[in-house]
């Protein structure tokens, strides 16, 4: 009898006892990726999520490009993304939704039940209780953690925070739990394999780019030292190199940038100094023109 492939991990099968199973679709599958799919709480099927979990952490980006080559990116946000059941603020689209949990300082937790809808969210009622830094205080806060693409919501019964896209540390490489950092405070949102929520917001920014972008590309070159970027995080050096960039709106675009040290700064056009570590976000489209002219002295300078 011949050997069998995992159609997964695509290593051959051994022995009588050690082949791959056939799923119903036709494919096979392994134990170890049958046991790993499971393990994210994903149907054992060979679909998109499925392949990147069972895949080299280096090859899940060009993954999901080449399944945009070949899918219709509106299809795609409407399969993975489809509508949930709490209502957003008005043109919000939900990318993620898991439970999780915080610890924080019990002093600091509010009496009264919280909002429980995104849509119902105001400023008043965004509270921000970070990680706790004193054991002897320490409180476990269940909750649901919500990623949507225009921030990251995290809803316990007596309070809200709130944080920006950018303040996401997405290169953690804790599995176990969503970190964020924002304003120079920590919080992190323990929940089981946060390397798909990763996924999952990556690949929803690249099927959005894809799906407005006529040249479906989230980075595209102008010429040599010119390139703009659509709608989108991007990590620096991983995405584009470090340096000092004049950056200017292509239509009515946002841009922000988080270093490092999780500052966040808003630009608007100019000169723009981003470093190894740092974050942009983007929403519309920029046009970066790397370090090859000196500014006009009416240029705006950000830096």
């Amino acid at each position: 009898m011949a050997n069998k492939i995992c159609d997964f991990c695509l290593e051959e099968g051994k022995g009588l006892f050690r082949q791959p199973e056939r799923l119903a679709d036709g494919h096979y599958i392994c134990k170890n990726c049958r046991k790993k799919i499971e393990s994210y709480d994903l149907p054992v099927k060979y679909d998109l999520f499925q392949l990147l979990v069972t895949s080299e952490p280096y090859m899940r980006e060009m993954m999901m490009g080449d399944y945009l080559e070949h899918h219709k990116p509106a299809e795609a946000i409407a399969k993975y993304f489809p509508l949930t059941q709490m209502i957003l603020h008005e043109g919000e689209h939900c990318v993620n939704m898991r439970k999780a949990v915080i610890t924080v300082d019990a002093t600091a937790i509010p009496i009264g039940a919280a909002v429980t809808r995104i849509a119902d969210i105001g400023r008043k009622d965004i509270i921000n209780l970070s990680d706790a830094t004193s054991a002897s205080n320490a409180k476990e806060v269940e909750g649901v953690l919500y990623e949507t693409d225009a921030a990251i919501y995290f809803m316990a019964p007596t309070f809200i925070n709130c944080h920006r896209l950018t303040s996401v540390v997405s290169e953690h490489t804790d599995t176990d739990a969503v970190h964020v950092l924002e304003h120079g405070k920590e919080f992190t949102y323990a929940t089981p394999h946060a390397d798909l929520f990763h996924l999952r917001s990556t690949f929803y920014h690249m099927a959005v780019a894809a799906a407005t972008n006529k040249k479906k590309s989230l980075i595209y070159l102008a010429s040599e030292n010119t390139m703009t970027l659509t709608s989108g995080k991007y990590n620096v050096p991983k995405n584009i190199k470090s340096g000092v960039y004049w950056v200017n709106p292509v239509d009515e675009a946002a841009l922000q940038v988080r270093d490092a040290n999780g500052k966040v700064r808003s630009v608007s056009a100019g000169r723009v100094r981003i470093d190894n570590g740092s974050t942009l976000e983007v929403n519309g489209e920029y046009q970066f023109r790397y370090n090859k002219r000196e500014p006009k002295e009416d240029e705006p300078q950000n830096s």
